[in-house]
């Protein structure tokens, strides 16, 4: 009989489950054995060591048998914005009320309320509290000074600068890097030189100031802060920010140019190690810190020999002038040769054409090229860089794309600097000048340049793969290429994961190095590239080939620090509906539907969260009428969760905590 149960044990392929037993999985992984280990792709940004165990794997298994099982519903909270936790866990960072500072949140644990949570759960077992209970009632009172503690409260911004809620990135364990902006009223606008600083400059009629800081956490210190006056930078979830190491990237919408600074460590008075913002180049009208110098070079010669009475070397001289199209005194604006950037992208074309023999359709789609601009940036390391170039036509309104037209059009008739001056000045901005027509000045008057949220999975866009140490230009891929397709789905980890680096530990061998990585990609595993391909074939059903490559590119680049450490999210550990959650940092629609986490090896149910207010009472019928936003907000490590509910001004928050009671 054992002998046939064998053989039929064999036959069917089964193998025998690993008991998720709390104790079981504790002395599995203190001993290391196999019993506690799950094999999984390394997600690290250097994949040397792809096709092994990570190291952290041995700690996976634990979350089987420990999770946020328990919610508290509608916890009373100070007067504060929760942003996200530190990458070590130990703070969690909120905005305050006023947005010009940010308060400091030490976390006491996910096991500070256990006994108050076991106190209300002696009579028999649930998983949130209950409303009409005056126990629980007083409990939601007090349960956000019971997990959490103030331990600052620090200014950063001036001159009515508000912080920015949906911008917020680590450098490090320590340090946290957050950005404000407040409008320029048009009283104390710049001078034109410093709102437009290259000939592609595109002017919006609403301009702003941003600041950018970098805070110590356990200090409490503001450490460095850099400005930009009259600019437009796209703060919304980092999307013009990205940060790999100690690079810092930062892109300008509106003069096309992305700056980049190095954070250094400096030495304080009281011998401390802080850090700094070292601007290191600029990439746009120049590719390398020293073109400047580099072109006004033989500008600087002409004027040491301007006492020679040779004529002919007058007409030299004026000769280069125009051929180089400034002179040192002269603004970027008004120059009409192109853009460092610029000259790049069409030499690709030019000999990619010149390769195919397409010359007819390079010169027939050069007027297209002249309009694409830089619309979103991402560094894929410390040597490259993924560019997402867009037609200027669809990043502002119709209006002003007209006028910005016009104006690279009068760039490329141009004969002399002069008249790309004048050209520039009649239809860039709102600064006629007495050599405008009637039309032209009633056309710059009435123009609204405002910036457009694209649906980019409609509009064509160009990838540019750029290398920053020899100023190349390596591959520009349209978003309907299926070799781009390719590379995302294979090397998604590349792109989603390459900021993790920026966190540190304390281990001196590896200073950027993150121990705790969770995050399960489809080109690192198996569950979510099922899911991945169960979303194409639906895509597929009602949409092409390029439609579908569209939907799925226009998440490229992809915002720094966007995606959720946490190993509840782990596909590998548990199953959930994406619709609901996923471990992209973006507020789903989901009100007041409960989530619902299934054990990925045995398909039990595990636990639920419940965000939103469940049973409410102000307004039974308000979630009939539309689903609310929930942002969640996950401990790097520990089984707690924050669910933010938002609709209009309202802000419920629910606190998902471990209980020894479980329901399920």
């Amino acid at each position: 009989m054992m002998s046939y149960e064998f053989d039929l044990f064999k036959e069917l392929n089964l193998r025998k489950r690993t008991p998720i037993n709390l104790v079981y999985n504790l002395f599995g992984r203190e001993l290391g054995t196999y019993s506690c280990t799950l094999f999984i792709t390394n997600t690290f940004s250097n994949h040397s060591n792809k096709h092994e165990k990570t190291k952290f794997s041995l700690m996976k298994r634990i979350y089987l048998s420990i999770y946020p099982n328990y919610t508290i519903l509608n916890v009373r909270m100070p007067n504060c914005f929760l942003r996200r936790f530190s990458p070590d866990g130990r703070f969690i960072i909120a905005f305050n009320q006023q947005l010009n500072g940010i308060q400091i949140f030490s976390f006491n644990g996910s096991s500070a309320g256990l006994e108050e949570i076991q106190k209300l759960n002696h009579e028999f077992a649930q998983d949130k509290t209950n409303l009409n209970d005056f126990n629980s009632d007083q409990f939601r009172l007090k349960s956000f000074d019971t997990f959490f503690k103030e331990t600052a409260n620090l200014r950063l911004t001036e001159n009515n600068e508000l912080i920015h809620r949906e911008c917020a990135l680590f450098y490090k364990n320590s340090y946290l890097i957050v950005a404000s902006s407040v409008f320029v009223n048009e009283e104390n606008l710049p001078s034109y030189d410093q709102i437009a600083t290259n000939n592609e400059a595109i002017h919006y009629n609403t301009m702003e100031n941003y600041t950018i800081y970098l805070v110590d956490i356990n200090q409490a210190f503001l450490c460095d802060k850099i400005t930009f006056t009259a600019d437009k930078i796209n703060l919304t979830h980092n999307q013009s920010l990205s940060l790999y190491k100690n690079i810092f990237a930062i892109l300008s919408q509106q003069n096309q140019t992305i700056h980049i600074y190095y954070i250094m460590p400096t030495l304080t008075t009281e011998r401390n190690v802080s850090y700094k913002f070292v601007l290191a180049k600029h990439i746009g009208r120049f590719c390398f810190s020293d073109d400047l110098d580099y072109i006004q070079r033989p500008m600087n010669n002409q004027y040491a020999y301007k006492t020679r009475p040779n004529p002919y070397s007058e007409s030299l001289r004026l000769n280069r002038r125009q051929k180089f199209g400034s002179t040192p005194s002269t603004k970027g604006y008004c120059e009409s040769s192109f853009t460092g950037m610029k000259q790049r992208i069409i030499s690709f074309f030019y000999k990619e054409a010149l390769e195919t023999n397409t010359l007819s359709q390079f010169y027939l789609n050069f007027n297209d090229i002249l309009k694409l601009r830089m619309y979103k940036m991402q560094l894929l390391d410390d040597r490259y860089m993924l560019i997402k170039y867009g037609n200027i036509d669809h990043m502002v309104t119709q209006k002003s794309s007209i006028v910005i037209t016009n104006r690279v059009s009068n760039l490329n008739t141009s004969s002399s600097p002069q008249t790309s001056a004048t050209s520039m000045s009649q239809n860039s901005a709102p600064i006629p000048t007495a050599s405008t027509t009637a039309s032209e000045t009633q056309t710059t008057t009435t123009v609204t340049n405002i910036p457009v949220i694209l649906n980019e999975s409609a509009v064509p866009f160009f990838f540019v793969l750029y290398d920053t140490k020899t100023a190349t230009v390596l591959n520009i891929l349209k978003n309907t290429s299926s070799e781009m397709l390719k590379i995302y789905e294979n090397l998604q980890d590349y792109f989603s994961l390459s900021t993790l680096d920026g966190f540190s530990t304390n281990n001196e061998q590896e200073p950027y190095g993150c121990t705790f990585n969770f995050h399960t990609l489809p080109s690192n595993n198996l569950y979510a590239n099922q899911l991945l391909t169960r979303h194409i074939k639906m895509i597929l059903k009602t949409n092409t080939t390029n439609e579908m490559i569209k939907s799925l590119l226009s998440q490229l680049p992809i915002s720094s620090q966007s995606f959720t450490t946490t190993p509840y999210l782990d596909h590998s550990l548990f199953s959930y509906d994406e619709k609901l959650i996923s471990n992209l940092e973006r507020p789903k629609p989901i009100g007041d539907q409960v989530i619902k986490f299934n054990l990925r090896e045995t398909g039990r149910s595990c636990f639920r969260l419940y965000p939103g207010l469940q049973n409410n009472q102000t307004n039974p019928q308000g979630h009939l009428s539309f689903k609310r936003l929930v942002a969640f907000i996950w401990h790097p490590r520990e089984p707690f969760c924050i669910s933010v509910q938002r609709a209009t001004t309202e802000y419920n928050v629910n606190f998902h905590v471990y209980s020894k009671n479980n329901l399920i």
